[in-house]
Formats: C-alpha cells, structure tokens, sequence
C-alpha cells in the first residue's frame, strides 16, 4: 500500500550522487496528520518542498488514511515516498536532518504539550527533540488567527478559546520546536539550517546559557575554532552523531 515508488527513489539517489560526502543532501522527515480545518497549506508546503535539494520521506498518521487515499495523497503532495507509523524506528531517527510538520492539528499540539508518547508521532518528535535535531511547523492549522480559520467561518469562537489556542503555540516554541506561519518562511527557514550548516561559537554559548554540557553536531556540520574553544573553556562536549 505504501512505497518508495521510482521516481521519488531515482531523485534522492541522483541528488546523493551530486553532493559531496562534505555536503550531504539534508534528510527531511515530513510527519503528516489529519485536520479539519484544512490540509491545503500543509499540501502546498509538501509541493514546494519537494523541489529543493533535499531528500524528503513523509510519513502518514493512520488516521490521515480515514480521509483520504494513498493515491489522492501521493497526488495532493506530488511525492511518492509514503510510509506508514512503522517506519519510524531509531535508524530512521538518527538519519534524519530535519523533522517537519506541514499541520498541526489540535490533537497533535496538545498531546505533544502532554508528552503523550503512546502516540507514534508524538513519540517521534520528542525524541527528535532530545536527540537535538532540527523541527519545524507550519502554524496555520492551530492558529486561530490565521487567514484559513475565517476562510471557513472558523474565527467566531470566544476570545478565551482563541488566545488558549495561540498561548499554546507559544508553549511548542518553548520546547524548542521552530513554528512558522506560511511555506515560504518553513523553506526559508530549511534552507538557511542547509547553507549555515556551523557550530559557531554562539551555540557554545547559547548552550552555556541553558545550562547544557553537550552540543551534538550533525555529520555535516562544521566545528568552527572559536566554538571549539569555548567549549572546552566552559566544559562542553561536542559529539557528532
């Protein structure tokens, strides 16, 4: 039912052959789940990303899969690299760059917030995030404000409800999840972590700053000279993965 079908296949082997072990193609992993306040945005995310250097795979929630087809899917997005909740293991999690979530879902946002880690995909992400690795969300599914809840005559609920809603937003960033609202700034946003691929000093200190004793470094990153030395003046491990 699922699968890598060719195409999607031979343009991440292509892209793969075309970098240097020193620029590697970013591995994005596209968690995708169902809302009902639209899948438009989260459709056109996927479309755009799909024409970017990096290699993407998206994994589809089974409850996706009660509203829509594996075909209609494969079409919505233009991707064919479609998985299942099982392939999330640990091999998938530590050869993955970039974690990316095209709708957050009101479920999603708040079993996340509740660490619900019997949910596969809350799971995922939260140990994406423990591991240090790179997510990012497109907000307009869970915010309130945005242009998609009036479009479908969703923006007349209280302004308690509303502001609950946004502070909650508020809460994924402080979990370290980077949370944009439109495709332009997510893209952006992938490709700046693809081009500044550093350990620079000031994430020596950043980390300082909260208290951590390790930086964990990407297999493509470069350890600048200056970060190096502040993290053995201030006792900071760098490990690459």
């Amino acid at each position: 039912m699922y699968g890598a079908r060719q195409s999607t296949v031979v343009k991440n082997t292509l892209l793969e052959l075309l970098f240097s072990e020193n620029k590697e193609v970013p591995r994005v992993l596209s968690l995708l789940t169902y809302h009902f306040t639209g899948m438009e945005q989260g459709w056109t995310l996927l479309r755009e990303a799909g024409k970017k250097r990096i290699r993407m795979e998206i994994v589809a929630e089974g409850t996706l899969l009660q509203h829509i087809t594996i075909a209609s899917l494969a079409a919505e997005c233009r991707h064919d690299a479609l998985y299942p909740e099982s392939f999330l293991t640990g091999d998938v999690l530590r050869r993955t760059d970039y974690v990316l979530i095209p709708v957050l879902s009101f479920s999603l946002v708040s079993d996340l917030l509740r660490f619900n880690d019997q949910r596969t995909l809350v799971r995922f992400i939260l140990q994406a995030l423990l591991n240090g690795k790179k997510v990012v969300a497109l907000s307009c599914g869970a915010n309130p404000f945005h242009p998609v809840f009036a479009n479908k005559n969703l923006n007349l609920g209280t302004d308690h409800l509303n502001d609950k809603l946004y502070s909650q937003m508020t809460q994924l960033k402080k979990m370290g999840i980077k949370v944009e609202g439109s495709d332009n700034s997510v893209l952006s946003w992938l490709e700046e972590k693809k081009k500044n691929a550093l350990i620079t000093e000031a994430d020596v200190l950043q980390a300082l700053k909260k208290g951590r004793k390790f930086i964990t470094a990407e297999k493509h990153e470069i350890i600048t000279p200056l970060a190096r030395d502040a993290a053995k003046q201030h006792k900071i491990s760098i490990a690459r993965k």
